[in-house]
């Protein structure tokens, strides 16, 4: 009888351990997990820094240095997933930049982008282009531009409703005049950091 509850004890760690085994075995069974599927959503908020790099004139095939500094950027986007690895994205962005004779400069780049994801592990490298419209103001001049942007995220999947992101773009912006002498094509490149909401 001394042994009896000894007995017990020995069963019950028997079983629970066969248990805890199959439990195991059948979620590596039905390891399908993917990082994303149709239907998800990205919401995000970037802030950071928008750099100029200088502008390219066609009509003497030549570069020109930026004529404005380097300034604050942010943008609000959001991503649905059509699988598992393909995404369309929507940016409502702006930067204010100062330029070189003290005054400033708002470029608003709105895009509309293709997004492919590559999840590594809590990471995820996410490669994007796209195209879209840049509104530009200065003072009393006002333009709209036609803009393609690229670039790349490195998401962290902090859990499973929040990541955080890492973001490097460049945007292309074309001014085309009809005297082609006034014609450029802006360079521009955003460094930001996201806070993104899985939806």
């Amino acid at each position: 009888m001394r042994s009896f509850p000894l007995t017990v004890f020995i069963a019950a760690l028997a079983l629970g351990g066969q248990a805890f085994g199959q439990d195991q075995s059948m979620s590596l069974a039905s390891s399908t997990y993917s990082s994303f599927e149709r239907g998800d959503g990205i919401l995000s908020l970037s802030l950071g820094t928008t750099v100029p790099l200088g502008w390219y004139n066609p009509d003497a095939s030549a570069f020109e240095k930026a004529n404005s500094k380097p300034g604050f950027a942010f943008a609000l986007s959001y991503e649905g997933f059509l699988n598992q690895y393909w995404a369309i994205a929507g940016d409502l962005a702006g930067g204010f930049m100062g330029s070189i004779n003290d005054r400033r400069l708002f470029v608003a780049p709105l895009s509309v982008r293709a997004v492919r994801v590559f999840p590594l592990g809590a990471f995820t490298i996410a490669p994007t282009a796209g195209l879209g419209l840049a509104i530009s103001a200065l003072g009393e001049y006002k333009h709209i531009d036609p803009l393609f942007k690229a670039g790349s995220s490195v998401l962290w999947r902090a859990s499973n409703d929040m990541s955080y992101a890492a973001n490097i773009y460049a945007n292309v912006i074309p001014q085309i005049f009809s005297d082609s002498t006034l014609t450029r094509v802006g360079f521009f490149m955003e460094a930001t950091l996201s806070v993104a909401y899985h939806l």
